[in-house]
């Protein structure tokens, strides 16, 4: 998320949010790339339960210390670098990343994995407020799907794609990544997309599997193929060649999943490489 703040007239090293949600791994930077340390909300609390008992006439400090001891509220206090506190006025603008939570139904943003290998994101429902998004894309993935959903009776309901609903999304897209404008719904909107397995990425190691398993299928019927016809040469190449081919096969399907930077469609893919490798570690059987 993108935020730009405004300083309210005095000098501060303190930016604290409030957040409704828990966000994983959160971080904070400003537009020159410094990181802004992120403090303890233990300390937070130690700090609001000593200034409510040194000033028990203000009740706001109170209420605000109940309802963070009762995760009611959640606040995210930030520190400036010593030599980057706001100056009184200053506007700043501020980068939070975090990971997104998993998908649990309702109006919730969240991920979940699809049946097709491909990542279905929904962001969280549309803020009283415009939000811009900015959606970098992963290696090995294209966005797609590109879907506008509105709420109706607590639940969201497809509405079309975002060039269908252009008066509420805006969005456009570079090479690396896709700006999204969203404008306010008073009833609860979240846009959606779809991080899809790049074709051409996965091509290297499928091709490789059909071509490794296919030699892991000679090797074992190599032996066999007796007689004097034509495939008498290669039967003969392929057992006085069995330890190298065979350490080939097994070698190299450890070796090209590696070129799939992404984990999880590298680990999608790692159940293919069993198919040349258990054919060649048969042949010794055989």
């Amino acid at each position: 998320m993108e935020i730009t703040i405004q300083d309210a007239g005095e000098s501060s090293e303190h930016i604290i949010f409030e957040s409704n949600n828990f966000l994983p791994n959160l971080r904070m930077f400003d537009s020159s790339g410094e990181e802004y340390p992120l403090l303890s909300s233990k300390y937070l609390q130690i700090m609001l339960e000593s200034a409510a008992a040194a000033d028990p006439e203000r009740p706001q400090t109170a209420r605000l210390l109940a309802d963070i001891n009762s995760q009611n509220t959640r606040l995210l206090w930030f520190k400036t670098p010593p030599h980057k506190a706001l100056e009184p006025h200053e506007t700043r603008v501020l980068h939070l990343t975090y990971e997104y939570p998993t998908s649990k139904g309702g109006l919730l943003g969240g991920t979940r994995r699809l049946r097709t290998g491909a990542i279905g994101i929904r962001m969280s429902t549309a803020l009283p407020f415009p939000t811009f998004w900015i959606l970098n894309r992963p290696a090995d993935y294209n966005i797609s799907d590109r879907r506008y959903l509105k709420a109706k009776g607590g639940m969201l309901v497809d509405a079309g794609t975002w060039e269908d609903n252009k008066d509420v999304v805006f969005c456009k897209d570079t090479e690396k990544s896709t700006s999204l404008h969203v404008r306010p719904d008073e009833n609860g909107a979240a846009p959606s997309y779809s991080l899809a397995p790049n074709k051409i990425v996965l091509a290297l190691p499928v091709a490789a599997t059909v071509l490794l398993s296919l030699l892991a299928a000679l090797l074992v019927a190599g032996p066999h193929l007796g007689g004097d016809g034509p495939l008498r040469p290669i039967a003969d190449a392929v057992v006085l060649h069995e330890v190298p081919l065979l350490l080939f096969i097994i070698a190299s399907s450890l070796v090209v999943p590696r070129f799939v930077d992404d984990a999880y469609l590298r680990g999608g893919l790692l159940w293919l490489y069993f198919v040349p490798i258990g054919l060649a570690l048969a042949s010794l059987a055989l």
